[in-house]
Formats: C-alpha cells, structure tokens, sequence
C-alpha cells in the first residue's frame, strides 16, 4: 500500500514493505522512486490516499491553486512567547488535533500556545482576541465566525504590531485578505465544492441535487455551500433547491433534508457542509425510503467511513487537522519572527471514496 501526499512542497509516501510500515520521503529499500502517479491497487486492495491541494480537473476547469504550506521557521520570537489561537467552538470535530498541530511547532521555539473557545459566539471571540492581546501574545491565529465582528481587536492588535493569521476568511482563494491580516490559510472550501460536485456528475450526470446550507454564523461554510451551486451547475448538474439548517446539530440537519426529499422527489444527490450534516442526511433519506439518494460530506470524520462503505455516503473531503495546526503555527512563528508571508496558503486535503476508505485513518 502506498499513501502519496501533495502539495505540501514534498511527497510522503507511507508504504507496506514486507509487513512492515516505512515512513521516509523515498520509498523503502533501494533503487529508485517508485512512480505513483498512476499505480493501481491490487485486486481487493485499497487505493491510495492522495493529499492535494488541486485535484484532477480543478485548475483545468477554472479552479484557483495556492501553495499548500508555509516556509519551515528558522527563527521565532523570544523563548517563553505566546501564540493565540481564537476557535469558533472547541467542540468542533479535529480541532483537538489543530491545536496539537499548532503547539508542536510552537514548542520548537519555547513558545506557548493559548486558546480562546469562541463557543460559536462571535462576542465571544471579541473578548478572546482582547483577553490575548492583554496577555503578551505575539501572533494570533484567529478562525473567526464573523469577521466584520472582530474589525477592533484586529486594529487593536495591529496598532501594537501583532500580526494576525486568518483562518478561513474570507474563504475565497481569489478574495482579497481582511485589512489588517497578516496572511490566510484556507481550508480549500472551493476545491471541496468541485471535489463533491464532481463525484455526484461522475457517479450520476445531470443529476438533480439539493445543497443543505448552513444558517448559523459561519462564513466559511456558507461561500462552501455557494461554490457548490457554481460547481454543480458547471459540471452538468441541476440545483434543484438548498435547505436551511438553523443549528449545527443532527436533528436540524434531518429535518432539512425531510422538507427537502418531500418537496424534491426528483433530487438523487444532497450535498452538505460537513460530515455530521452528511450522516443525518444519509439516515434521514433511508427513513423516507429513498435509497437511491447519494450524500457528500466534508471533514473527513470517524463517523462517515462506514457510511461510505456501505454507499450511503458517497465522498468526503479529509482534512489533516495536526497538518492544519502545524502549518498555522508555521505561520504564526514565521510571522512574529518579522517573515514575509505568501497571502494565501490552501490547505491540502484528500478525496475519500469506497476505493480508498480502507487507506484511510481519520483523525476526528
């Protein structure tokens, strides 16, 4: 088995040698690298698990790519520094990871790492960027709910020369960074739109999709939902309608996708904004007796890999939330240390199908 990671500036292969994992930046043994790029599993054996940051046909088809990592720190800021890091909610799923991501580098240079949980309240990361800004940090990464919110705290911390990370926002890759931002990393939100609108037309073209659409704050989810109805329609799909969802919980989710169904009963595709949206939907379509209804997620959860198995789910976009956080801390070093920075870095993430699903070890 062989993993292929890009975009990151270098390729990792993970690969089985007689039973025994070796992870290097070359394959195992001797003699040359192996090509990859079009190397097939065996039968009955799992495809390989690709980290991109551009699949196949997105550039091509008018997609935006980004360099997919911030430069290795060779300097940091002074030992016993602070690096904030302003969450939307710590409940997220994999933000355990990032913020592991974030203090591995950060404790490289002896610097400490201080979260503040936005609990999905953007007051909340209002005083969180205050409360940090009192406390000495020298760089924050802020992953905000609403950035008009926070346009004081941002001028507050550039009037004492901390440079901000943004997480996210705007989610744009051609979007200009908020004033005052110091760099973006996004999450490829356009490129996971493309990803799952391409799996739907290759699986069903021209199929009829409905889009489940976040109604709470989060930006970033809400521009993913919108480059969804772009990508779908660009790839001869037809949008036939998107549904509110008022919370960011299963039974609001369900209940979207019960009003959907009902009111659409051409719709074989839904397309959600993250992976918990995309198990509601995949049970609540089952329970209405439609099991000819596809579902794409994102995130690349635990709770969607058996639901890809068994068909009910048909793709997720992965992230590596540790790499995520690393390279977050990555920038927030380089950043305090008086580094210039690229303005946008994208995030490389993978396509999980049931080609793969076995190569696959989710991190939340």
């Amino acid at each position: 088995m062989v993993l292929k990671s890009h975009g990151l500036g270098k390729t990792v292969l993970i690969q089985a040698v007689g039973g025994v994992l070796c992870l290097s930046l070359a394959a195992c043994g001797s003699g040359s690298d192996p090509d990859t790029s079009s190397a097939k599993p065996a039968k009955g054996e799992s495809a390989a698990v690709e980290w991109t940051t551009a699949p196949a046909g997105y550039v091509e088809a008018g997609g935006t790519e980004l360099p997919g990592s911030y430069p290795e720190p060779t300097k940091g800021p002074a030992k016993g520094c602070k690096i904030g890091f302003v969450t939307p909610t710590n409940s997220i799923p994999g933000i355990g990871a990032e913020i592991d991501g974030v203090k591995s580098v950060a404790k490289k240079f002896g610097c400490s790492v201080v979260v503040k949980d936005g609990q999905f309240n953007p007051q909340n990361q209002v005083t969180g960027m205050q409360s940090l800004l009192s406390e000495g940090a020298v760089a924050i990464i802020l992953n905000p709910l609403d950035i008009d919110a926070l346009a004081a705290p941002i001028k507050q911390a550039n009037d004492k020369n901390i440079p901000i990370i943004a997480v996210d926002s705007p989610a744009s890759p051609d979007a200009k960074n908020v004033e005052g931002v110091t760099s973006t990393f996004l999450q490829s939100r356009d490129v996971t739109a493309y990803a799952a609108a391409k799996a739907i037309a290759d699986a069903d073209p021209g199929a009829e999709v409905g889009l489940l659409y976040p109604a709470f704050p989060a930006g970033n989810l809400q521009y993913q939902v919108e480059r969804f109805s772009f990508w779908a329609e660009k790839l001869g799909l037809t949008v036939a309608d998107r549904a509110d969802v008022s919370t960011d919980s299963a039974e609001a989710a369900s209940s979207a996708v019960n009003s959907l169904l009902q009111k659409h009963r051409d719709v074989t595709a839904i397309m959600t904004f993250n992976d918990a949206a995309a198990a509601a939907a995949a049970t609540a379509a089952r329970s209405l007796g439609r099991n000819d209804v596809v579902v794409t997620g994102i995130g690349g959860e635990e709770g969607v890999t058996g639901l890809i198995k068994d068909g009910r789910v048909l793709m997720t976009w992965a992230y590596d939330n540790t790499r995520m956080g690393e390279e977050e801390g990555r920038a927030a070093i380089n950043a305090a240390a008086g580094v210039t920075l690229p303005e946008k870095v994208s995030a490389p993430g993978a396509i999980i199908t049931a080609s793969n699903i076995s190569s696959f070890k989710p991190q939340a």
